[in-house]
């Protein structure tokens, strides 16, 4: 049985088993796995991949993203799942489901909390705190979206099911060891709850650190929205990371300073703000921003 707690990875892939095999005997899996380094995280006891630089794939996602690559590449091999998106699977870039973008059925109501007790210090964890919260109030200024921080769950045991704090609670700020593979790393509306978490690594509290911490969370709250990279596109440089564009719907025209484009091939911005074309993309989704949001 599938339920509601499964990734559409797992989903397509408990339905079709055989198609393990087939993943793991294209060459796609062979190039991901080579160049992509698993990670252990604390969270769950999981163990995952950083692909496109800030996204994470359990063991089923990087088999159906390895088989979405291969069929991107080969015309003879068929998509093993047409009517799914990639998880993680949204110019601005959107994530198309059954044809239709992907977003959230109540974008006024996305609470989160910052898990203060995962971070080694009080500071680290005011700086994300602070960040967090001057990156929500942007896309609210953006868009008719609207974040609100329950603070009273940023004292909760780091491993407590946000389900049992609170069932308003969308997703959970908190630091975890990556090893350096991110700054952090986020999730989509189409990520189950339970991986429905903005991640901060060690390396986010580096001195000097070459991008805003502010402009690092707009990002990640992008994906959050439903938005996929902007360097993905054909406009961009040849130098920018090479990713898988499947279930993807354009909804601007390319935006080399999109908060989402990484910086690469002499494009892209190290402080990551929201450009006039992000606006207009998000509010192809979202609307405008709602009344005292600003705009």
């Amino acid at each position: 049985m599938t339920g509601p707690d499964q990734t559409l990875a797992a989903r397509v892939l408990q339905e079709q088993p055989e198609l393990v095999a087939v993943a793991e005997g294209t060459s796609a899996y062979g190039e991901l796995t080579t160049a992509l380094r698993p990670v252990e995280l604390s969270i769950d006891g999981r163990t995952y991949v950083v692909a496109e630089g800030d996204l994470l794939l359990d063991r089923d996602e990087l088999h159906l993203y390895a088989l979405r690559r291969e069929a991107a590449r080969d015309r003879a091999v068929p998509d093993p799942a047409p009517s799914v998106p990639l998880e993680p699977s949204a110019s601005l870039t959107g994530i198309s489901v059954g044809g239709s973008v992907a977003r959230w059925e109540d974008p006024t109501s996305l609470h989160y909390c910052v898990l203060e007790q995962s971070f080694p210090t009080r500071e680290q964890y005011e700086t994300v705190r602070d960040a967090v919260a001057a990156a929500t109030a942007d896309w609210e200024a953006t868009c008719g979206v609207r974040f609100r921080h329950l603070s009273q769950h940023d004292g909760a045991e780091p491993s407590s099911p946000l389900s049992d704090l609170d069932p308003t609670l969308v997703f959970a700020v908190r630091f975890v060891d990556a090893q350096g593979q991110f700054l952090a790393s986020a999730f989509f509306p189409t990520s189950p709850p339970e991986r429905r978490r903005l991640l901060v690594d060690p390396s986010y509290f580096e001195p000097g650190l070459r991008f805003d911490r502010v402009g690092i969370m707009r990002h990640e709250l992008g994906h959050v929205l439903g938005f996929r990279h902007e360097h993905i596109r054909s406009g961009a440089p040849s130098q920018c990371p090479d990713e898988d564009t499947t279930d993807t719907i354009d909804l601007t025209q390319y935006d080399p300073r999109s908060v989402m484009h990484y910086f690469c091939g002499g494009v892209g911005t190290s402080d990551m703000q929201i450009t006039a074309l992000d606006r207009e993309g998000a509010q192809q989704l979202y609307g405008p921003p709602l009344p005292g949001d600003g705009g």
